[in-house]
């Protein structure tokens, strides 16, 4: 007789074998060297997802310092941690700004923040003026954060152009291992100039490169090839490619075809693994 729960058991038995022999197989055919390669080339982009998170950080320290914030430019409700500005008198600069995140929070960008955040913010509208980010006691998702950023105003009348200098970054994560970079990136806008008030509708480039330390002591040289495209609007950089030199070992990364989205690939000698961000 047909026993129709049986029948159901038995199929469902057989897709999870299945299932369960298919992911066995994938990672029984990466090759080794393959999967160190990829803990190498995610430990290496942390880099560029600290100078992400600081460059948002530093974008609200210039519109509060500015008098922006209460004005035309909106706080970013999508951000947590308090905002102070020292002195509070518009026209003096510089300006102290410091966001606390107190014992943490979430941010917009899914990191979990917790510590202070400290700019000295100059009058950031005038060619050549600067924004230093530091740190006091921050961590992102319990990693420790120390060094300093800093954003040198290069803008034309089209465009905003940051250039942005990462000094002696240092992260040290819960099992006391140590993770350092240097480097220096341009972000350039492509949209949301004209509406200088609106800052969901900003667009950005993203050139240069990024020297990092892994933990393991071996180094890695981040140049990107095509530009990274970041919006305002979406937490991750949704578009570009670039190579990461590893222990002479080309990795090429791509950030994928535009849709914000946390997935990347890397390909490493021709083959291609996914990422998450």
């Amino acid at each position: 007789m047909h026993n129709p729960l049986k029948s159901s058991l038995l199929l469902l038995a057989t897709a999870f074998v299945l299932v369960f022999a298919a992911c066995k197989k994938d990672s029984e055919t990466t090759p080794a060297a393959d999967q160190a390669t990829i803990a190498q080339a995610k430990e290496a982009l942390t880099s560029q997802q600290l100078i992400l998170s600081s460059f948002h950080i530093a974008q609200r320290g210039a519109e509060n310092a500015n008098g922006l914030v209460g004005g035309k430019v909106e706080e970013r409700s999508d951000s947590c941690g308090n905002v102070s500005v020292v002195p509070p008198d518009l026209f003096v600069f510089p300006k102290v700004v410091t966001v606390d995140f107190g014992s943490g929070c979430t941010d917009a960008d899914g990191k979990f923040k917790a510590g202070r955040v400290v700019m000295t913010v100059g009058a950031f509208w005038e060619l050549n003026s600067t924004i230093v980010v530091a740190y006091d006691n921050y961590s992102e998702d319990g990693v420790k954060v120390e060094g300093q950023f800093i954003f040198t105003n290069l803008s034309t009348a089209n465009a905003a152009i940051l250039r942005i200098d990462a000094q002696n970054i240092k992260l040290t994560d819960p099992n006391n291992y140590t993770f350092a970079f240097s480097g220096n990136q341009t972000y350039t806008q492509t949209a949301g100039h004209p509406s200088w008030w609106d800052w969901h509708d900003d667009v950005y480039h993203v050139t240069g490169s990024i020297f990092s330390t892994l933990t393991n002591g071996e180094t890695v040289n981040w140049l990107i090839q095509t530009p990274l495209v970041k919006a305002n609007a979406c937490a991750y950089v949704s578009k570009g490619t670039g190579i990461l030199d590893i222990n002479g070992l080309p990795v090429k990364v791509d950030y994928g075809n535009g849709t914000c989205d946390n997935k990347g690939t890397y390909t490493i000698n021709g083959q291609v693994y996914p990422f998450t961000m």
